[in-house]
């Protein structure tokens, strides 16, 4: 009985080890497998490691030399003239400043970036005021204040009694210069931003047109690393109100623009005949119009933040009202003769502050703060009983309150040297 037991254990011992090495194989092979899909991982890790340190080099690439590049033009090269280090590099104008866009790919694998670019960066020598000598002084009633190199005409700055009130502000902590006896003109690149400009460039190819009119939906958010970009367009009033509207997105109207403070907009570009913005507003975007801008009380635009009138036809005005908070560029510029471009109003409402860059080719009124640099042919200040001009009453301008990390755009083409704003999305 015990020979048959030992018998019948050595019996089964080849389908056992059968199965024992059936087992084997199968782990050995999943193991190979996993170590074989680990290594497929680890190298995609690697590579987009790669590609991603290609794309910001690329970036540095174009920032070390940012005029050899052309707008709208692809330029393709290799880094390092190796494997995985191929880049596609273009650079496009997206309103007041350019974007600069690095691709870096190999096989399917990409990797995108995108910076938005100033032509200039904060300077403490740079002028915080320039008003070309017209032969006329300029009068300093109340509380005001001047901190900053000052190009002003040869008569300098005087303090008048008006409407009862002196000069009442701290010495004015200036480097005081004598002017020209022209205002600088606008960059020609700024000068162009105008509804004519939005049709002509974006209502065309390969763009998303999108008629305003029959769009239902409540948000419209585009990546600046898109080949496209987004237009919202219409002929009629636009009334942006409950939507969000962020990224590369440009809001054309022929008639005008309506933003209500229920909007939240990101980065957008908008063109318009005229640009209202209601009252309690918060965002940032780029403003373009022919005929005017008003910014209503207790508004904040934040940073980068742009303002501007380009006109050649109608007195302009651009108006940012009390109480707000302004972070960027505002410019007014008129091409029609001297005495009607003059009579164009670039107004800064009380307890209002503008940091950044601001320039009037026609009249500066300014009640309020700006915290940065100022070009204006005249001042103009508007009473109840008077209006007088190359008058300022009540009202600061200090370039030393500028950030020192800002970065803006060179006004008048004096071939400063810029710097990075944002990196994009």
């Amino acid at each position: 009985m015990i020979l048959n037991y030992r018998h019948k254990i050595d019996g089964y011992s080849l389908p056992f080890a059968m199965f024992i090495f059936i087992v084997i194989i199968i782990l050995s092979g999943t193991l190979i497998m996993a170590a074989y899909q680990n290594s497929i991982v680890f190298n995609r890790v690697l590579l987009i490691e790669r590609l991603e340190s290609n794309s910001i080099s690329a970036i540095n690439i174009m920032l070390s030399n940012p005029n050899q590049y052309k707008e709208n033009e692809c330029v393709e090269y290799s880094l390092y003239n190796e494997y995985a280090d191929s880049v596609t590099l273009k650079k496009i104008q997206w309103g007041a400043f350019d974007i600069f866009h690095a691709d870096a790919y190999c096989k399917k694998l990409r990797k995108s970036h995108s910076i938005m670019i100033g032509s200039y960066q904060y300077d403490s020598s740079s002028v915080a005021l320039m008003v070309p000598d017209q032969g006329k002084s300029i009068a300093l009633v109340g509380n005001v204040n001047i901190t900053g190199t000052c190009k002003v005409p040869e008569l300098g700055f005087s303090q008048p009694s008006i409407e009862g009130k002196n000069f009442t502000g701290q010495k004015i902590h200036s480097i005081i210069k004598k002017s020209e006896t022209k205002l600088p003109k606008l960059n020609e690149n700024l000068k162009k931003l105008d509804l004519n400009y939005a049709i002509k460039n974006y209502i065309n190819n390969n763009n998303q047109i999108i008629q305003y009119d029959n769009w239902e939906g409540d948000s419209l958010c585009t990546s600046f690393t898109s080949d496209t970009t987004s237009v919202l367009y219409c002929k009629n009033k636009i009334y942006i109100e409950h939507k969000t509207l962020k990224g590369k997105v440009v809001v054309i109207s022929e008639d005008g623009i309506y933003i209500k403070s229920s909007a939240n907009i990101s980065d957008i570009l908008c063109f318009a005949p005229y640009i209202i913005i209601e009252e309690n507003f918060t965002g940032n975007l780029q403003m373009y119009a022919n005929d005017s801008i008003i910014i209503a009380s207790n508004c904040n635009l934040k940073y980068p933040s742009v303002a501007g009138i380009n006109n050649q036809d109608e007195i302009s005005y651009i108006k940012i009202g009390p109480k707000c908070q302004f972070y960027g560029i505002t410019f007014l510029s008129s091409d029609m003769s001297n005495e009607l471009s003059q009579k164009s109003i670039l107004s800064i409402s009380e307890n209002t502050y503008v940091t950044g860059q601001v320039y009037s080719n026609g009249y500066t009124e300014i009640k309020g703060n700006i915290w940065g640099t100022l070009y204006t042919q005249k001042f103009i200040l508007r009473t109840p009983t008077s209006i007088y001009e190359n008058t300022i009453m009540d009202a600061n301008i200090d370039i030393h309150k500028l950030s020192t990390n800002y970065v803006g755009v060179d006004l008048i083409e004096e071939g400063t040297t810029g710097g990075i704003i944002k990196w994009l999305y």
